[in-house]
């Protein structure tokens, strides 16, 4: 099974306008720095070629993608006619890999994250990798969390079963209250990253379950070339149900699988402006060169 990589870059990233001047901070170049889709991309380098990479991007953002170095390579640039959440956003930005091959293996990441430890952070998709390719697993990554933290999604994770390499996903928690996120803490619960690996066709089997009229306009968008697809999306998109990803699809499934990464591989959402300008001071200035990339 080959793999892809799915890297999602269409969010507004208003939070953080304080600190990026307006610009959707996975775009932003700290001091003329690699921005955090470049750090993502570089990442991936290692292990997924640019012609198997797809980058979605909301259609307001096509002048940010002119100026930065994916808009001259052979990544797969994905365009969402607008905000519909991230169901659609996900399900629409598997739609090159699923045209390919329902069988390729899929690792999904935000674009906007802070990672310190790019070495650990491989070791853990290629063992979710394996898990995903020879029990059709799907696998969220977690982090172990350092403080109870009430900013971000949490999950909650079960003893290993004896068919399962991975623990299993209880309970999502997103955002909780002060005290929740105390309590969360103490019972081992982990910080949700929203990175995840699985099958192509696991993840849209999991949609047509979960959410089958959102699963059936996909469907229906891919049996239409290229130019008549553009055309059926632009027209059908801003129709369908704002829905959530991790709320809508991932918290209504079972037996997904988790891959907790330690404290140590340093990872950040970077969702607040103290985050983000703490993580931009650590950073050197450096760009991103694409001839790093494999080229198979």
């Amino acid at each position: 099974m080959p793999q892809w990589s799915v890297i999602l870059a269409a969010g507004a990233g208003r939070r953080l306008a304080t600190v990026t001047g307006g610009v959707p901070k996975q775009f932003w170049r700290n001091h003329g720095g690699a921005s955090l889709l470049d750090q993502t991309m570089s990442r991936f380098a290692p292990m997924v070629p640019l012609s198997r990479t797809v980058v979605i991007v909301d259609a307001t953002q096509r002048h940010y993608v002119a100026d930065s170095g994916i808009a001259d390579s052979r990544v797969r640039i994905v365009v969402q006619p607008e905000d519909r959440g991230t169901a659609a956003g996900v399900l629409l930005a598997l739609t090159p890999v699923l045209e390919s091959d329902p069988d390729a293996i899929v690792v999904m990441t935000p674009s906007d994250h802070g990672v310190v430890d790019s070495e650990a952070f491989r070791r853990g998709v290629m063992i979710a990798a394996r898990q995903a390719r020879t029990r059709d697993d799907i696998v969220l990554f977690g982090v172990a969390p350092t403080a109870a933290r009430d900013d971000y999604g949490w999950i909650t994770v079960g003893r290993i079963p004896a068919v399962k390499a991975l623990p299993v996903i209880l309970s999502f928690v997103e955002k909780p209250a002060p005290d929740v996120a105390t309590g969360l803490l103490a019972a081992g619960a982990v910080w949700n990253t929203m990175v995840l690996v699985a099958r192509a066709g696991a993840l849209r089997d999991l949609y047509a379950r979960i959410l089958p009229g959102l699963t059936k306009f996909f469907a229906a968008a891919l049996r239409f070339p290229d130019a008549e697809r553009s055309h059926f999306l632009a027209t059908g998109y801003p129709a369908l149900p704002k829905l959530d990803f991790s709320r809508d699809l991932l918290a209504r499934a079972s037996a997904l699988s988790a891959y907790v990464w330690p404290e140590s591989i340093g990872w950040s959402d970077l969702g607040t402006p103290e985050r983000l300008r703490e993580w931009s001071r650590g950073q050197r200035a450096s760009t991103l060169n694409l001839e790093q990339f494999t080229a198979a």
